[in-house]
């Protein structure tokens, strides 16, 4: 599907203004980063690094795109002709789907014409925030599950197709074993699970009936959803299509709670389970369940197995959004020569110039910062700066060159092994569901006397830049 006006119109009132005044094949350099984490957030996974690179290589006006614009009456011919050959021409460094990053360092930085750059803005955004933002919630709500599997139920409360099959994609990606989506399944080949709704049970006679036609259905290791009239007769109801199972040598998977009290209705059903030998079985929850909520049935002695979590992981809720944004850094001036540049609204400051983000890898890295002499974890610096520097990790790498793609993708598990790995390497300070400590970067000194001075000169002198 051709998403090439999936963007913002200011995108193409920039580009069509560049062109009209000679500036839009000067090269630029944006970076897109994420300004700030969420309250009790440590850490985000980049996410949807792929999809961009496919955006980014494979963006072009069709005919129809360019007749629309055309309707519009804001374009004249020769900008409108000039998109018929429009394509990516320039260079992307991205990190690595998959890898843990502090708030407020490059992602991915683009360099190309300007006008090629400007336009990818808003689409990369929508992909990397998103995909970012429902990873890194996946994995605080599998970290809180503290070992115990999860299952993505978010599918019915997704905002549409594309939000429940990228958030499956990202959810899976961030730690969860499963998915209720069965388009995600096939297409990114996410294990599929589920079980029945109370409508089933509903729909016969009564409890026992139910259970008994949906075992007959499913014979090996079926989940039982057991609250729809009353808890514990649903675990004895449960119980007995178990006994008639084992008699035809199959077993009784999991129960499933769904409503009321999980924590203490899971106490109770485990010790019955228990007291007649059918401890083999497994109590899932659901209901409305984010990391919050697994944590203190956690700690409130909850006997659950697994879980299966909808609307609040889907949704990232109550985050609603993450704050990525994509800033101009280097630009080239009248002269021909590449700049830095950088913007100074309060609270908005960024860092100018073509940088690489590094992390320290086990090195007794220590840097000045104010009255403090602390070791650091992740760099910014400007790019080339600590080229050859022992103990760092360059993670902005390569992922389009001269418009062609060259980033080495990964099968969908070895991206899920590898946020596994990044994660397993942060302390439980960043892990917990409230964060005792939140991953931060440092800037090198040349990078901060680079950024103090730009900000003297523009700020006396320069009212282009706010």
């Amino acid at each position: 599907m051709n998403t090439t006006l999936l963007t913002d119109l200011y995108q193409l009132t920039m580009m069509a203004a560049y062109a009209a005044n000679d500036k839009d094949d000067q090269v630029a350099t944006f970076d897109l980063f994420i300004r700030k984490l969420p309250k009790d957030w440590g850490y985000f996974i980049a996410n949807g690094i792929e999809d961009a690179v496919d955006y980014i290589t494979n963006t072009r006006f069709d005919d129809s795109d360019i007749d629309y614009l055309r309707e519009q009456k804001l374009f004249n011919e020769d900008f409108l002709n000039s998109l018929k050959d429009f394509k990516f021409e320039g260079d992307v460094y991205a990190v690595k789907e998959g890898t843990v990053v502090p708030e407020n360092v490059p992602i991915m930085r683009i360099t190309a014409p300007r006008s090629q750059a400007q336009l990818l803005e808003s689409r990369l955004l929508n992909i990397i925030n998103f995909q970012t933002m429902i990873a890194t919630k996946a994995n605080r709500v599998v970290n809180a599950a503290d070992g115990r599997p999860v299952a993505d139920f978010g599918l019915r409360r997704a905002q549409e197709e594309t939000a429940a099959m990228k958030g499956s994609r990202a959810a899976y990606i961030g730690g969860c074993v499963s998915t209720s989506n069965v388009k995600a399944g096939k297409e990114y080949g996410i294990p599929i699970s589920g079980t029945h709704a109370h409508s089933f049970v509903m729909s016969f006679p009564t409890e026992l009936e139910a259970f008994r036609a949906y075992a007959k259905a499913f014979p090996d290791k079926p989940t039982l959803l057991i609250d729809t009239y009353d808890v514990m007769q649903g675990a004895k109801n449960a119980a007995i299509v178990a006994r008639e199972l084992e008699a035809k040598g199959k077993q009784l998977g999991a129960v499933r709670l769904d409503s009321g009290d999980l924590t203490e209705d899971s106490k109770q059903v485990k010790e019955f389970f228990d007291s007649i030998g059918l401890d083999y079985i497994t109590i899932l929850a659901s209901n409305d369940l984010n990391e919050y909520k697994i944590s203190d049935m956690h700690n409130e002695g909850a006997k659950t197995g697994g879980y299966g979590v909808g609307t609040e992981m889907i949704t990232a809720k109550p985050v609603t959004a993450v704050s990525g944004v994509y800033k101009l850094a280097e630009d080239t001036d009248e002269e021909g020569n590449l700049v830095p540049k950088i913007k100074l609204a309060e609270g908005k400051r960024t860092l100018p110039g073509r940088k690489q983000l590094y992390r320290v890898q086990g090195a007794e890295i220590y840097w000045v910062q104010g009255d403090d002499r602390c070791k650091v974890d992740y760099i910014i610096a400007l790019d080339g700066e600590m080229e050859g520097v022992p103990g760092v990790e360059a993670l902005l790498q390569p992922a389009v060159i001269g418009g062609k793609p060259v980033y080495q993708k990964s099968s969908l598990n070895e991206t899920r092994a590898h946020v596994q790995k990044e994660v397993e390497m942060l302390s439980s300070a960043y892990k917990g569901v409230r964060a005792e400590k939140k991953l931060r970067a440092s800037v090198t000194p040349e990078l901060e006397a680079l950024t103090q001075k730009l900000a003297d000169q523009y700020g006396k002198n320069n009212t282009e830049v706010k």
